[in-house]
C-alpha cells in the first residue's frame, strides 16, 4: 500500500516547489532584465540595419548647367532608388530609417558630353559617431550628358473637341506666339513646335486661363515634359464663346411700296442670299430675334424685277458672323397672266409648191394663249393663225406638226400657245 503512494508523493514535492518558488523566479527574471538593459546600455554594441529605396539626388546641377551641361533623361527615376547597409548602435537601430541617410551623385568634376559612370556617395544624419554606411548598392550610376541648348519655339492654339450646339466660339488669342524651351541638346533639336490644347467640348463660357504647352516632334508625337528643365512654359489663352442662333432674313417684310404697284403687276418671289445668317448674342437677346430685315428695299411703281444688295439691319447686341453686312436681293416683280382660247381655228398650208394642193385630216383647232394681261388682252381671232409647214414637200402624205402664230414674232415668242390639234395627216398631190 505505501508504494503505491510513493508517485503521490513526488508529484507533491515538485508542485510545491515550484509554487512555493514563484515569488522568487519572478524577482530573477526582473533583475535579469535590468541587468541586460545595464549592460547593453554600458556595451552599446552595433548592428547592420538594411535600408532600401533611399532616394538619391545629383550635386552640382547648377554649376553643370553654368559649363553649358545638362544630365539627360531621368536616370534617378529610372534607377528609382539604392539599397543602403548602415552600421549604427543597438540603441539607434529602431528609429534609424531611409529619411536619415542621403544619397547623392556629384556632377562636379563632369567636363563635357558623353556618358558618365559616377559613384553614389551618401551622409548620414544620425548623432552618432558609431554609425557609419558600410555598402551602396549599386555603388556607381551611368549618366549621360549633353550639351545645354536653348530654342525658341512657335506655339499655335489646339482645340480639342467642340462647343455645344446653339454655342459659338471665336478664334483663341494667345499672349505668345513663341516659347523658350531648355534642355539636352539632342531633345530640344527634335522639338518642331508647341501647342495649347484647348478643351473645347461642353464650353459654354468664355476662356481666359494660363494654359502649359505640349511640345511635337516633326511628326506631330507628343514629347515628355521631363525631357525639359523646368516647368514647360505657359500661355494665356483668351477666346470668347457666344449662344449662337440662325435665323432667316425676311426680304418680304423688309420690302417697302410693295402695295403699290403698277396695275396689273404683282411680285411672285422674293429671295436674299445668303438666306440664312447665324448671329451671336447674349441668350436674352438672341431669344428675342426671329428674322432679319434688309435696309432701303422699295417696290413702289416698279414694273421690273429688283436685282441688288441691300444691308442687313441688324439689332443692338447682336452680331452677325463670317463678317456678313449685306445680303444679294431679287424680287420678281412681273405683270399678272392671263388666259385665251380661240375655238375652230383653221389650220392653213404654208409653203406649198406650185401646181400642188395639200388636204387635212383635220381643219381646225382650238388654240388657248396664256402670258402678261396687257399683250393677251390685245389679241383678236384674227391674230391667232395655225398652220402647217409645207415647204419643200413634193407628192405624198405626211404626218406633220401644227403651229401657232400671234400677231408678230414678238408676241409668238413671248406668249404660251397650245394648240388641241398637235399634228395631222397632210396628203400632197397635183392640182
Amino acid at each position: 500500500m505505501e508504494k503505491r503512494n510513493e508517485p503521490g508523493k513526488a508529484g507533491a514535492f515538485f508542485k510545491n516547489l515550484f509554487l512555493k518558488n514563484l515569488g522568487i523566479k519572478i524577482i530573477s527574471l526582473v533583475f535579469a532584465t535590468v541587468l541586460w538593459g545595464a549592460v547593453l546600455t554600458v556595451q552599446n554594441p552595433s548592428r547592420v540595419k538594411v535600408l532600401e529605396n533611399v532616394p538619391v539626388s545629383f550635386e552640382g546641377t547648377s554649376d553643370l548647367q553654368d559649363r553649358n551641361l545638362v544630365v539627360r533623361g531621368n536616370p534617378l527615376k529610372e534607377l528609382g532608388g539604392v539599397t543602403v547597409r548602415v552600421s549604427t548602435p543597438i540603441t539607434n537601430y529602431m528609429s534609424l530609417n531611409a529619411d536619415q541617410v542621403s544619397a547623392y551623385i556629384s556632377l562636379n568634376k563632369v567636363t563635357s558630353p558623353g556618358e558618365w559612370s559616377l559613384p553614389v556617395d551618401w551622409s548620414v544624419s544620425v548623432r552618432s559617431a558609431d554609425t557609419r554606411v558600410e555598402s551602396v548598392n549599386p555603388e556607381k550610376v551611368t549618366v549621360e550628358i549633353d550639351n545645354l541648348m536653348t530654342k525658341n519655339v512657335p506655339v499655335e492654339a489646339y482645340y480639342e473637341g467642340t462647343v455645344p450646339d446653339g454655342y459659338w466660339a471665336a478664334s483663341a488669342e494667345l499672349s505668345s506666339s513663341a516659347v523658350n524651351i531648355r534642355g539636352p541638346e539632342q531633345d530640344v533639336q527634335r522639338v518642331s513646335r508647341a501647342i495649347c490644347k484647348i478643351q473645347m467640348t461642353g464650353r459654354k463660357q468664355s476662356y481666359n486661363d494660363a494654359v502649359a504647352v505640349t511640345l511635337l516632334d516633326a511628326d506631330g508625337n507628343e514629347m515628355d515634359s521631363s525631357l525639359f528643365l523646368g516647368n514647360l512654359p505657359s500661355v494665356t489663352v483668351k477666346m470668347t464663346v457666344s449662344p449662337k442662333k440662325t435665323v432667316p432674313i425676311d426680304v418680304a417684310a423688309s420690302l417697302l411700296g410693295k402695295d403699290n404697284l403698277p396695275a396689273n403687276y404683282q411680285i411672285f418671289a422674293s429671295t436674299a442670299t445668303p438666306a440664312t445668317v447665324d448671329i451671336i448674342g447674349d441668350a436674352q437677346t438672341l431669344a428675342d430675334v426671329d428674322s432679319l430685315t434688309l435696309a432701303g428695299l422699295d417696290a413702289a411703281g416698279k414694273r421690273e424685277s429688283i436685282h441688288e444688295k441691300a444691308a442687313i439691319n441688324v439689332p443692338q447686341g447682336v452680331t452677325i458672323l463670317g463678317g456678313t453686312a449685306e445680303a444679294e436681293v431679287f424680287v420678281d416683280i412681273r405683270e399678272i397672266t392671263n388666259k385665251k382660247s380661240f375655238e375652230a381655228v383653221p389650220i392653213e398650208a404654208r409653203g406649198l409648191g406650185r401646181n400642188l394642193k395639200a388636204a387635212f385630216s383635220v381643219e381646225t383647232t382650238d388654240i388657248s394663249v396664256e402670258g402678261r394681261v396687257s399683250l393677251v388682252d390685245l389679241l383678236g381671232r384674227d391674230d391667232v393663225q395655225a398652220f402647217v409647214d409645207l415647204k419643200g414637200l413634193k407628192e405624198g402624205v405626211y404626218n406633220l406638226n401644227v403651229s401657232v402664230y400671234l400677231r408678230d414674232d414678238e408676241t409668238t415668242l413671248e406668249l404660251t400657245s397650245v394648240s388641241s390639234v398637235a399634228s395631222v395627216t397632210v396628203t400632197i398631190g397635183k392640182r
